[in-house]
């Protein structure tokens, strides 16, 4: 398979643990909007099981079919089927914990091999965003900050059922 890059990213967020895996689970029209670093174009879901889904997700060029599988404690797991740039095999856990005082402590742990062009491009991109761990926390916090803002957000005023009554 290669040389495989090894990441281990610690997150501290306001976002409830519910909330998060929920969104990593989302495999409905929505996880476009839910996961930023996702666009319409490359998202495709081929199957979804009580604890598992596969799906084509990523941007042009860069896109990655991954094999889900989640557990009911907080552990969701991408495993790598097929991709433009990545090792097979390659994978991106998630692993979220409630936080004492509300929100989620989040472990993110990521074995990866980049193959073809990318074995000498790949690195240096990561480099240039401020290494591999850091790359994935930026996009990570992409999720995050929408995360957030849905739960921040005002929700509509209930309607009066009295208006429009003469």
């Amino acid at each position: 398979m290669g040389k495989q890059a090894v990441y281990d990213i610690e997150i501290e967020t306001s976002v409830d643990p519910e909330r998060l895996l929920a969104a990593a689970t989302d495999f409905s029209e929505r996880r476009p909007d839910l996961w930023p670093t996702i666009t319409r174009k490359r998202y495709r879901v081929f199957s979804i099981g009580d604890h598992t889904a596969e799906a084509e997700e990523g941007t042009t060029p860069v896109h990655h079919r991954y094999k889900y599988v989640w557990t009911n404690h907080g552990v969701v797991r991408a495993t790598t089927v097929h991709a433009t740039v990545m090792n097979t095999g390659s994978i991106w856990e998630l692993r979220v914990r409630p936080r004492e005082g509300g929100g989620s402590n989040v472990h993110i742990h990521v074995e990866m091999g980049f193959k073809g062009l990318a074995k000498s491009i790949g690195p240096l991109v990561m480099r240039l965003n401020g290494g591999g761990a850091e790359t994935y926390r930026k996009w990570f916090m992409k999720t995050l900050a929408v995360l957030d803002a849905e739960v921040r957000a005002p929700r509509p005023a209930e309607r009066d059922l009295n208006s429009g009554r003469d």
